[in-house]
């Protein structure tokens, strides 16, 4: 990788030492220059332009401020490189102390070193080519816009209305009086049911049914409609010549894309991929430039690395682990035992990443190891406060904001993703393993994340740390506006204690496994450097994890079904022993299930002393008995038992039945169960043989 980076200090406005910067990044091996300019966008771009011919430069990193973008974009193109912008002036020079400024901008620049190195590593993202078509369905009523949203849009796609009632015909428009009763499909594909009292097509406008409704109830604009009032005597039917009315009847309308313009943001509850919806007719307009952009035909990115092969959600039409559902788009759901992923739903919000404790699905375009890689290089920043901030994407440009009005907060530091929905609690809990003291996030209430799913993730991290006494309350979540949040980070750091492990010899955690793995090392972690043996326990649970018991009551058979269900290796098998490690346990309950006696008892139990213990425990243990033939060791003794406990309750049942010649009794089948696989059939052979040479004189 050879990188050349480009320092601007903006005519000496930002407030940070730039000569100490610069020092700081000429060690790093990926950067093959530092330029140091102190006005870029202006003298500054000749001298990028030849460093990009004479060097050869894989990418360029931009560190100033953020409202040159294009200026630095057009003089970059055709070069073929990419290009990165880091802000320094309003997300450190304009809001911290000269000190605080320049250790964060030293942090930056080394975490964004390290996203530009990995992220050039990464494969091109899978595209999948979708055709949405140029039908659209705009839904709404006409004192929110609806007609004229619909109207803008007729120009460039086919367009359907459906509302409850409209005042101007529009024959640009088809229009459908009525309202939604179910949408399936996805776009470019979806079908809408909707019910409808009038159809349109058929009226004929002659008003003979709104002279014979006794209620009033029906009225009169640009097409006739039923209002409630109507309690559907049957009157209007009755005396329509065309047919036009029937009460609840249902339509189908095939539609690529549908705009959905109502109070909320939640209509139906839809969130979808082509389905947008909007508060009123401003915000339709807006949305209706992503409805022209997805006409015809698109690319759609593949965001998820799933290998369902690994996943625990269900096995023999056995219903397991459904830690990733609800997903919030819909992309992932159940078919039968497993889970199925439809990748033109899929958002790209990361939330099923978090929530998978097996780390089944990854984002293809962030990868775990890039995550942890930022945090390390931000938390190497000299500060008296270490304080992480994951952030949704949509952020930046609010701390942008907070940084042009200059208001002061704490020199937090700023970890951008796609959404704060893939930020995990292994993510959070890394963050003080690399010595951070505390970690925020910053959601959007109406964006892409989803805070009620990110909540738990939050209380699970603080639980964590306050089980090892680090304290209760050192990760906040807000989703505030601007203003609200920084004043809201700065009340948090001012109650913010040193975290004790802050300085603590680092464990070599591999944060490239799975997160259940990285999870189970940072609680080994955080067990050494503080000498803490935790005594946290939460019983019914909400997070995945189980303590897994055989009942004393059942006898267990060592049949091996439990283990083979297992997709955690929480289970396993050793010679005559089943042991059961916990800290492995996703609480998928497969197990159980699948255990022929009923033997097994599964408890919803968080208990962090059993994460920091790496002994397992012994759930059964049977002696095995030796083949009366061979010697060797083949069936438990219980199962031998249980077996033979069957045979015994069947003879009861068959008791007066005639047996047939040769036939061996129920003594002689037991007697045959003390021989393997491999010596029985022979054994039987000779025993049924012996038996009718006798019983044939």
């Amino acid at each position: 990788m050879r990188l050349g980076i480009f320092l601007c200090a903006c005519n000496g406005t930002i407030d940070i030492d730039f000569k100490n910067v610069k020092k700081s990044l000429k060690k790093n091996k990926e950067v093959e220059i530092v330029e140091l300019h102190d006005q870029l966008c202006q003298a500054g771009l000749d001298y990028i332009i030849d460093a990009l011919r004479r060097l050869e430069l894989d990418g360029i990193l931009i560190a100033g401020c953020s409202e040159k973008k294009r200026q630095f974009e057009r003089v970059t193109t055709g070069f073929g490189r990419d290009i990165f912008f880091l802000n320094l002036r309003e997300h450190c020079g304009w809001v911290h102390g000269r000190k605080e400024a320049t250790e964060k901008a030293k942090a930056m620049i080394k975490a964004a070193i390290s996203y530009i190195t990995i992220k050039t590593t990464l494969p091109e993202p899978k595209k999948t080519v979708v055709g949405v078509g140029y039908d659209v369905l705009v839904v709404g009523e006409e004192d929110r816009g609806a007609v004229k949203v619909a109207k803008s849009l007729s120009h460039l796609a086919n367009v359907h209305l459906l509302t409850k009632n409209v005042q101007e015909w529009c024959d640009e428009l088809e229009i459908h009086i009525g309202e939604v009763k179910g949408i399936s499909g996805d776009i470019g594909g979806f079908e809408v049911e909707i019910e409808r009292n009038i159809d349109v097509e058929k009226c004929i406008s002659c008003g003979l049914c709104a002279d014979a409704c006794p209620k009033n109830a029906i009225r009169y604009d640009a097409v006739y409609t039923i209002e409630a009032g109507c309690d559907e005597c049957g009157d209007c039917i009755d005396v329509c010549p065309t047919g036009a009315i029937e009460f609840h009847n249902r339509e189908v309308i095939h539609t690529g894309q549908i705009l959905a313009i109502a109070e909320g943001c939640g209509w139906n509850g839809s969130t979808q991929f082509g389905i947008y919806t909007a508060a009123d007719y401003e915000d339709a307009m807006r949305k209706a430039v992503d409805v022209i952009t997805n006409l015809g035909e698109i690319e759609h990115t593949k965001f998820l690395d799933l290998d369902l092969e690994r996943c625990a959600s269900g096995k023999s039409e056995l219903i397991g682990c459904e830690s990733c559902l609800p997903c919030p788009y819909e992309a992932i759901t159940r078919e039968g035992a497993k889970m199925a992923f439809n990748e033109v739903r899929c958002q790209g919000c990361g939330l099923c990443c978090a929530l998978c404790p097996l780390s089944v699905p990854q984002l293809e375009e962030y990868p775990n190891h890039l995550i942890y890689a930022q945090i390390e290089n931000l938390l190497s920043a000299d500060l008296t406060q270490k304080i992480l901030l994951f952030a949704s994407s949509e952020r930046i440009e609010d701390l942008n904001v907070v940084g042009r009005k200059k208001l002061k907060y704490p020199a937090v530091l700023p970890l951008f993703v796609p959404s704060i929905d893939l930020v995990s609690e292994t993510h959070i809990l890394s963050a003080f393993e690399l010595g951070a003291d505390g970690v925020v996030l910053w959601g959007c209430e109406n964006g892409n994340s989803h805070l009620e799913q990110i909540e738990p993730t939050v209380k699970f991290a603080n639980m964590a740390l306050s089980a090892f006494n680090l304290g209760a309350e050192r990760v906040l979540l807000v989703s505030d506006t601007p203003g609200d949040a920084v004043n809201k980070m700065a009340n948090f750091a001012n109650d913010l204690n040193p975290s004790p492990i802050r300085n603590k010899k680092r464990e070599m955690i591999d944060f490239g496994k799975p997160k259940r793995d990285v999870l189970l090392e940072l609680m080994r972690s955080f067990f050494v450097n503080t000498n803490v043996h935790p005594t946290l326990i939460e019983k019914n649970t909400q997070f995945p994890f189980a303590d897994v018991s055989i009942d004393s009551n059942s006898a267990c058979t060592m049949c091996n079904a439990c283990v083979n269900m297992c997709r955690t290796n929480a289970l396993s098998k050793e010679e005559n022993t089943i042991n059961f490690a916990y800290g492995r346990c996703i609480a998928c309950g497969l197990c159980a299930q699948a255990c022929p006696e009923e033997a097994i008892i599964i408890e919803k139990v968080l208990d962090f002393s059993r994460l920091v213990d790496e002994e397992g425990k012994k759930l059964a243990e049977s002696e095995f008995i030796a083949c009366a033939g061979c010697g060797k060791l083949f069936m438990s003794r219980s199962a031998f038992e249980r077996i033979s406990k069957l045979l015994k309750e069947n003879e009861g049942e068959d008791e007066g039945k005639v047996v047939g010649e040769g036939e061996l009794s129920i003594d002689e089948k037991i007697e045959l169960l003390r021989y393997c696989e491999d010596c029985r059939a022979s054994k039987a052979v000779e025993w049924t043989y012996r038996k009718m040479s006798v019983e044939g004189g």
